[in-house]
């Protein structure tokens, strides 16, 4: 659950995105994990990415970080920004976002 955000990014650099991948699937797994449901599918997200040539990535990039917030607590703009990077072709910045309040949760909530 939490994960090194520069070596996230490192390897997808190196690996021109395909990390992402595994970023994403760990992704998926930990915020389910924090919702205590099993709301994203990485398979879902993986098919209806590439179905819609990325736009359903837009859309799943502001849902994960509306949830995220929802989770630690915070009112802050974590979708919007993440809808923005994404949009602007920085999703990988997004992730970052996005991992760095999912270490910032286990961090707090570890037992």
């Amino acid at each position: 659950m939490v994960r090194n955000i520069f070596w996230d990014i490192f390897f997808t650099l190196i690996t021109c995105g395909l990390f992402n991948l595994y970023v994403q699937y760990c992704q998926i797994l930990a915020i389910n994990n924090m919702l205590n449901e099993d709301r994203y599918s990485f398979l879902k997200w993986l098919f209806f990415s590439i179905l819609t040539f990325g736009l359903y990535h837009i859309y799943h990039e502001y849902v994960k970080g509306e949830d995220i917030d929802k989770c630690i607590g915070a009112s802050g703009n974590t979708g919007i920004i993440c809808l923005i990077l994404t949009i602007c072709g920085l999703s990988i910045i997004a992730d970052a976002i996005q991992q760095s309040h999912i270490n910032r949760f286990y961090g707090e909530n570890l037992p």
